[in-house]
């Protein structure tokens, strides 16, 4: 909801001028000249009317605080909150989280909260979210090493999205908790925090702390491994090329008991795991002169947090025996040992005896028999092969 304008806004913000930074650019690499000896520098992005940023600076007064908040309604009253309890070590910048290291050196900072950012909940609008993998790029720009970011939010889709994107950005996770408040009320609230959970509504919260980073994301390491392939994800666009594809394999699918079609490849498309998110998948295909050839699924982070999971792996029946399926399996291997996978899983259909022995030659071995979780029902092998 917009928040109502606030009348007299003007000279309001120029009665906290004191606390009020106008040009933040000009205090990059000097923020601690704010308050020499200051034992850390906290970071708030989007303090909104400034509960959470008042009390907690009260209650660090060794700490310098600086808050960021695009809207000035409610970052005045949140100065008005810090000047009348007469703090001195919190500060406010009118400017936007996407530009951080205009305000801040690297290295400077030492801790950032986020609390309830907008979860953007359209998957068109992911890359707006504060938690972005981009958005938490860009804080380690200015986060010294070994610094930590602080995350809340009442969103569960937000929160278990997010919890993906954090270690993909060099961040280790700790202290998850999807019900914060459970036993007891559990560090300093925001206004917003206290009517949610007045309301039952649970808490999560997450620490991330800066480490290194990952080597190169998979679908990078893939594409510079198979330099003569064109590796993209599938559209809609492509559907009839990739359902060519599929029907080329009739022997496969006489084994699956499913003949492919269009909606079935929309399903593909779209069908993911239990507890994954969309960004976990990468449904794909590698050209060659305008033609799919193979055909790939690939799951980020499951069935665990270190594992790859080949959902699906095709080759174009008239590029088999080339040893195009050998490259490209390899190819997988390598990438997800540089984006930093321990092990890669799949499922293999018991009847597909010549794709068991080809999974066999590239190193995967069973693991336990299952069955599809899907109507198909039908007895696979799972089986695994460790990147190391």
């Amino acid at each position: 909801m917009r928040m109502r304008k606030k009348k007299n806004l003007d000279s309001r913000m120029e009665a906290c001028s004191q606390l009020w930074i106008r040009d933040p650019e000009t205090r990059k690499g000097r923020w601690r000249e704010l308050k020499p000896g200051a034992a850390m520098l906290r970071l708030e992005l989007g303090c909104g009317k400034g509960r959470f940023t008042a009390e907690t600076a009260a209650a660090h007064p060794e700490d310098l605080y600086v808050a960021v908040e695009r809207v000035a309604d409610a970052m005045v009253i949140a100065m008005e909150r810090c000047r009348a309890m007469g703090l001195t070590n919190v500060f406010f910048i009118d400017g936007d989280a996407a530009v951080l290291s205009d305000y801040f050196a690297p290295d400077e900072v030492d801790l950032i909260y986020i609390n309830f950012c907008d979860p953007w909940p359209s998957v068109k609008h992911s890359r707006r979210r504060l938690t972005h993998e981009c958005f938490l790029r860009s804080y380690r720009k200015v986060l010294r090493d070994g610094g930590q970011i602080h995350f809340k939010s009442d969103n569960h889709d937000l929160f278990e999205w997010s919890l993906f994107q954090f270690p993909k950005a060099g961040f280790a996770l700790s202290e998850v908790t999807r019900n914060l408040h459970e036993h007891g009320i559990c560090g300093i609230m925001t206004d917003y925090e206290e009517k949610f959970h007045n309301l039952g509504t649970p808490i999560n919260r997450c620490v991330g702390t800066k480490t290194e980073l990952p080597d190169a994301p998979l679908t990078e390491a893939l594409e510079a491994l198979l330099p003569r392939w064109e590796l993209k994800a599938v559209t809609e666009g492509d559907i009839p090329a990739v359902l060519a594809l599929m029907e080329s394999n009739g022997a496969y699918y006489e084994m699956d008991g499913f003949p492919p079609s269009e909606e079935s490849i929309r399903h593909d498309m779209a069908v993911l795991p239990p507890r994954c998110i969309p960004d976990q998948k990468t449904y794909c295909a590698l050209w060659q002169n305008g033609k799919p050839l193979v055909l790939l699924d690939l799951i980020e982070g499951y069935p665990r947090e270190r594992t790859l999971f080949i959902g699906f792996f095709m080759v174009a029946h008239d590029s088999q025996g080339k040893g195009v399926g050998s490259e490209v399996a390899s190819a997988i291997s390598e990438a997800a040992a540089q984006a930093g996978y321990d092990e890669i899983r799949l499922a293999c259909l018991k009847a597909n005896e010549a794709g068991h022995r080809f999974w066999e030659k590239m190193g995967f071995h069973d693991i336990r028999e299952s069955e599809t979780a899907d109507e198909r029902k039908n007895p696979v092998w799972i089986m695994e092969k460790l990147t190391g």
